[in-house]
């Protein structure tokens, strides 16, 4: 089976309210260092400290030709050379007829990945990739992923915020 993409840039998270629970991720625009023409781009940023889990949210329609899985691939980096960052995700699933509407469905249990910070030198690009429990989606579902980050989490061990630069979700086709 051949591998489909589905990118989902920072610019187009949703973010929480910032209620009790619905924390969001910090939200910068970055600037390259190099000569003129710098690059800029936008950001997440998840914090390291504190004991509340930062939130972002994505949502798409499932193509026709999905068949099956899903994986998240997080791009990121921090400015550290030492610690981890545990991310998390869910996704909900939506069919058109289904019993519970967009605004009930519950979420799937958690996937995550625990990943190291680049030990050889602060603000290099790591990946880290996260199996989805996809909630019996099927084709052309509408699908809501929120990608999560909980600096109290024991395996979390990075203090300084995690920078997410990009996001890609996977399928087989």
């Amino acid at each position: 089976m051949a591998t489909g993409t589905i990118q989902l840039s920072p610019g187009a998270a949703v973010l929480p309210d910032g209620s009790s629970g619905n924390v969001q991720a910090g939200t910068s625009r970055r600037q390259g260092t190099e000569s003129n023409p710098k690059k800029h781009f936008l950001a997440l940023d998840f914090d390291g400290a504190g004991s509340v889990p930062e939130h972002a949210w994505w949502s798409f329609t499932l193509p026709a030709d999905y068949a099956s899985g899903g994986s998240l691939l997080i791009n990121w980096f921090a400015n550290a050379t030492t610690g981890n960052v545990k991310w998390q995700a869910r996704v909900s699933a939506i069919s058109p007829g289904d019993t519970d509407t967009p605004l009930e469905r519950a979420q799937a249990a958690a996937g995550n990945a625990t990943t190291g910070v680049n030990a050889t030198e602060a603000n290099r690009l790591v990946q880290s990739s996260i199996t989805l429990s996809m909630d019996s989606a099927v084709a052309r579902d509408t699908i809501f992923i929120v990608l999560f980050r909980d600096p109290a989490d024991g395996s979390d061990t990075c203090s300084v915020d995690a920078t997410v630069v990009g996001a890609t979700f996977e399928y087989t086709y």
